[in-house]
């Protein structure tokens, strides 16, 4: 999925395909799985918007449930954006959704 949003993003342009907030859920899904943590500088290059498009969606996805920051223990300067318990149920369902309907 998120090789197909850089595949229209490179075609038609990325201003016209943005939807940063899916693109950082498909993110960080990814990347939580694979174990590794997430900056916002991250998200923000996963999304191909600028860093402060980034922060007020980060902002808007923390507001309505969909992420959470969490300090890094070992350098308390840093923040990673997890996503929460919420978000993880959702994909999971979308993901699921899709399966089945590919198998039709």
């Amino acid at each position: 999925m998120i090789a197909n949003r850089q595949l229209v993003g490179m075609h038609i342009g990325f201003q016209l395909s943005a939807d940063p907030a899916w693109d950082m859920l498909l993110d960080l899904y990814v990347w939580e799985h694979r174990g590794r943590d997430i900056a916002i500088s991250s998200l923000a290059s996963a999304a191909n918007v600028p860093a402060t498009t980034a922060r007020a969606c980060i902002q808007t996805m923390i507001e309505s449930g969909w992420f959470y920051r969490q300090r890094d223990t070992g350098d308390g300067r840093r923040i990673y954006i997890r996503l929460t318990d919420k978000a993880h149920s959702s994909l999971a369902a979308i993901f699921d959704g899709i399966a089945d309907r590919m198998s039709i």
